[in-house]
């Protein structure tokens, strides 16, 4: 008979965090963060959204809430404005209209609340909320914001906010152990930290395993696991070993997208010990058979043949072969500008240009930013903060100081303001590359 782990391998590990939750957190808990690995983040969301439907185990109620993190005095003001819109939302009342859960609640106080102190305001909302329940009524108010300006801050707000949560709230949050934003969360029975544990690259090859092993596409997915494994542990013989499984495995299925989604995963293994001529072959094979995958009709192929062509791009830079590097940029911009995936076709032009500079050509690398420039200001605001665009105001900005542009450097300018702030353009290449990543 098969266990329920092997039957249920995400629910498996809810159940595991809905256990650990059962046993450490009590009801004097105050803020409860959850600190993770990277591939771990998700099931944290997907236990808080379990928890918050008629699926929950744990007898707290959850809401959940990504207002992102923007102002860190408008972030409570936010908070209450999002609660308020989602209460008095005919489709949301809808969804619960079954369970009978909706309580007789005033939200007219929290309607237009002050910025000052509105971070007090929003958890007063939150607490009245859970009166109008009933009085033994606790909410968990999960807070994972969908943007993040600044993780520091975001983790000075939510310890602040601590110190004057109402009795029947509690706070939960997502941290990364790679890169923690609550570096000064000390343990104690109010503030309390829970590791996962979840093994979620066994859940993975539990999942691959679930199905017809017998199947060459699952085969080719157990293959490519084991290439990362392989790689993790710096086991050549090993990566050797499963990437050609995998290719003649991936044969099997008669799909050229599946061929190249090995060879660029067996070339990856190779870039990650630093065997570029090994990497650069097998990404190279994997541009061929995407191109043949594209006479086929093989529609993934097209996204895959974008991938041969940046990786390939990525690994002649870090190569310092220049010349190739950026031909390879060149055709990755390209082709991703025709299948338009902007994001990137920016990041693959802005590149082109950083080697033209190299290179001393000024005027080309000026002519590929002002090209991209104009089809990347085409991006909503709110996408532009995890595009290249950054990167490529700073670059324009100064290209057309130097060539003495001045409509097109106040336009880059105003633009950049608007999206990044005023201080946009003192930032370091390493601070706007952090800014990108921390949008």
């Amino acid at each position: 008979m098969s266990t329920f782990k092997e039957e249920n391998a995400i629910t498996y590990r809810l159940a595991k965090m809905q256990k650990k939750w059962i046993q450490f957190i009590c009801k004097k808990a105050k803020v409860i963060r959850w600190l993770v690995d990277k591939d771990e983040a998700r099931m944290v969301k997907a236990f808080a959204v379990t928890e918050a439907s008629e699926h929950g185990k744990i007898e707290d109620l959850f809401i959940n809430f990504e207002t992102p993190f923007i102002d860190p005095k408008l972030y409570g003001k936010t908070l209450a404005n999002d609660f308020v819109t989602l209460w008095n939302s005919k489709e949301a009342r809808e969804e619960v209209a079954h369970a009978n859960v909706l309580p007789q609640w005033d939200d007219t106080p929290y309607q237009e609340i002050q910025e000052k102190d509105s971070h007090l305001s929003f958890l007063q909302c939150m607490s009245s909320f859970a009166d109008a329940i009933d009085d033994k009524t606790n909410i968990v108010l999960f807070l994972s914001p969908s943007e993040l300006n600044n993780g520091a801050t975001f983790a000075n707000w939510v310890l602040d906010a601590a110190e004057s949560l109402p009795s029947n709230l509690k706070i939960m949050v997502c941290d990364l152990k790679e890169k923690p934003h609550f570096k000064n969360f000390e343990e104690s029975k109010t503030h309390i930290t829970l590791e996962a544990d979840l093994d979620m690259r066994g859940a993975i090859r539990e999942l691959i395993t679930a199905g017809d092993t017998n199947n060459p596409a699952i085969g080719v997915n157990l293959c490519i696991l084991n290439l990362t494994e392989a790689s993790g542990k710096k086991d050549i013989k090993a990566i050797h070993h499963w990437g050609k499984e995998g290719i003649r495995l991936a044969k099997e299925t008669g799909f050229a997208s599946i061929h190249a989604t090995v060879l660029l995963a067996y070339g990856s293994a190779f870039y990650q010990l630093k065997k570029f001529d090994l990497a650069l072959d097998l990404y190279h094979k994997a541009e061929i058979i995407s191109l043949e995958g594209l006479s086929t009709e093989d529609t993934v192929s097209a996204t895959l043949l974008i991938q041969a062509y940046h990786f390939q791009a990525a690994t002649y830079l870090y190569t310092k072969k220049k010349e190739k590097a950026f031909d390879y940029y060149q055709k990755t911009a390209t082709e991703a500008f025709s299948q338009k995936n902007t994001l990137l076709y920016l990041e693959a032009s802005r590149q082109a240009a950083y080697i033209a500079k190299k290179r001393y050509e000024d005027e080309q690398a000026y002519t590929i930013l002002k090209d991209t420039y104009s089809e990347g200001k085409k991006l909503a605001p709110h996408t532009s903060k995890f595009s290249s665009m950054l990167l490529i105001c700073v670059g324009l900005h100064a290209y057309a100081d130097d060539f003495g542009n001045d409509i097109l450097k106040n336009e880059v300018s105003s633009y950049a303001t608007t999206i990044w702030g005023e201080h946009w353009q003192d930032l370091s290449e390493k601070e706007a590359y952090e800014t990108i990543l921390t949008a």
